[in-house]
């Protein structure tokens, strides 16, 4: 803990975030134990408090189905009074928060001073419009949120046109938005939470909702939310290919096992290895490549270059040895490829950090003793461009602009091959997803694979075990 404190220091806290990012702390905050509808209620409270003491004549809240949509009906429920628009149905309602509030909101509504409408089309609301040409009102923007992407569909649209040229007429409406603004409505304040968002605009202000600042670095189920889903029109080799390069004469297990981890989430894996090696291979799902010697050296490269380019990330070192021929071989083979690349085991070991530069596109997986020979200046941290997953009884992932903790495991992953494994699954997340993301899903599924074997055989469990355990991981939390 004592390092992650350090870097706590040494990398720069956000101030603005991407709404991933948002999403994944707000999911990350549940995982702690903060349940969603209390962070619904007290951002729906914080515009409440806003905007309690406006003179207005009338609150019109248009709402959508998400949570933002819920953010809306709690502001709703705290005025106490105005018209909710609903666009959509009750039943289309997406979020159990939501869903929740939705109905207490009906509840109150039967006294009279809330009165709900659901619409499908905005010329279902075209009376409120008319109503308020001449009214001082507040229309409050609960519609779309965070979740935005691409250009407005109907009857969003029409809504927020209607809307902007209703500000044209009366200069008395004033719109506040919800987190965000709905497209390219033009909103006269942005109520946003927790931390200002990539797309607010200038007006927008910042409101706390009681997201502890652990769930910013903490791994959890947020995090392997936001992999990328399999498509279901997908065909064979678009959900990742993954080629494993190591292994000698000495070591011949762990490229088999970082390949099967792989296997279990992409469609394709390749091992490249030295002739003992893929005669150990029986596993008819790998495809392997064939290299002459008892280790991998310079005289290789080449060849290992052209088989590199027909796939999305490289997992590279596991059992590849730690000797000159190793150490030519692999920082040629760095030096002339630009691809994805998880640096794991012995490359760590025979790297030439004095001619060395820390791509984006590498993820380095170290032990304690590893992390040594990187000599790593957490003085200039901002040059360390490569994420790092630095294992141990917390697993710290970090590069220059990110850092996390991961709490899952046990002392059960302290056996041989179990990094390997790890080593296999974050290539795996890594062929289709970014790097620092792959880091912290794969050292939390792995992780969390072990506790579930710990509950079942206490730490008698094997690698081979842990693979096996991956999907059971993935179906739990995506």
């Amino acid at each position: 803990m004592e390092l992650f404190e350090i870097l706590k220091q040494k990398i720069k806290e956000k101030e603005v975030i991407t709404p991933k990012e948002m999403a994944i702390i707000d999911d990350n905050a549940e995982f702690l134990g903060i349940q969603k509808i209390l962070l619904m209620e007290n951002a729906g409270k914080a515009v409440y408090e806003e905007i309690k003491d406006i003179d207005a004549e009338e609150f019109i809240i248009f709402c959508g189905t998400g949570n933002n949509g819920g953010d809306g009906f709690v502001v709703a429920r705290h005025l106490g009074k105005g018209d909710v628009i609903l666009i959509g149905k009750e039943s289309e309602i997406k979020t159990y928060e939501a869903r929740e509030n939705f109905k207490i909101l009906k509840n109150l509504a039967e006294f009279g001073n809330i009165r709900i409408r659901e619409i499908k089309w905005a010329e279902e609301v075209n009376d409120i419009f008319e109503r308020l040409k001449n009214k001082k009102a507040v229309i409050i923007d609960a519609m779309i949120g965070t979740g935005v992407k691409g250009e407005l569909r109907e009857p969003f649209k029409t809504i927020v046109d209607k809307i902007n040229e209703l500000k044209q007429i009366n200069k008395n409406i004033f719109v506040i938005s919800v987190d965000v603004e709905t497209g390219h409505l033009e909103s006269d304040l942005t109520i946003t939470f927790h931390k200002r968002k990539t797309i607010n605009k200038d007006n927008a202000i910042v409101k706390k909702i009681g997201i502890p600042k652990e769930a910013e670095y903490i791994v959890g189920w947020g995090d392997l939310k936001a992999l990328r889903k399999r498509d279901s029109n997908s065909h064979k080799g678009q959900n990742g290919k993954v080629l494993i390069i190591g292994g000698s004469k000495d070591f011949y297990g762990a490229p088999i096992l970082a390949g099967l981890a792989a296997l279990k989430i992409v469609d394709l894996v390749g091992i490249l290895s030295v002739g003992k090696v893929i005669d150990k291979v029986n596993h008819p799902e790998f495809i392997m490549y064939r290299v002459e010697g008892d280790y991998l050296s310079s005289q290789h490269v080449d060849y290992t270059l052209e088989i590199a380019k027909k796939y999305d990330v490289v997992v590279l070192g596991n059992g590849l040895g730690a000797n000159n021929r190793t150490k030519a071989f692999l920082n040629e083979f760095l030096a002339k490829y630009d691809g994805k690349v998880v640096i794991d085991a012995d490359a760590i070991k025979v790297i030439d950090y004095n001619n060395f530069e820390f791509s984006e596109n590498y993820i380095f997986t170290p032990h304690k003793r590893e992390f040594e020979y990187m000599g790593i200046d957490l003085d200039n941290i901002e040059n360390i461009k490569s994420t790092i997953v630095l294992k141990g009884k917390y697993d710290i992932i970090f590069n220059a602009n990110n850092l996390k903790i991961n709490k899952t495991g046990n002392a059960g992953l302290t056996k041989g091959g179990t990094g390997d494994v790890l080593a296999g699954l974050i290539g795996a997340l890594f062929a289709v997803n970014e790097a620092f993301l792959s880091a912290c899903c794969g050292a939390f599924i792995n992780g969390y694979a072990g506790d579930l074997l710990l509950k079942e055989k206490g730490y008698y469990y094997t690698p081979l075990d842990l693979i096996e355990k991956i999907p059971n991981v993935l179906k739990i939390f995506q």
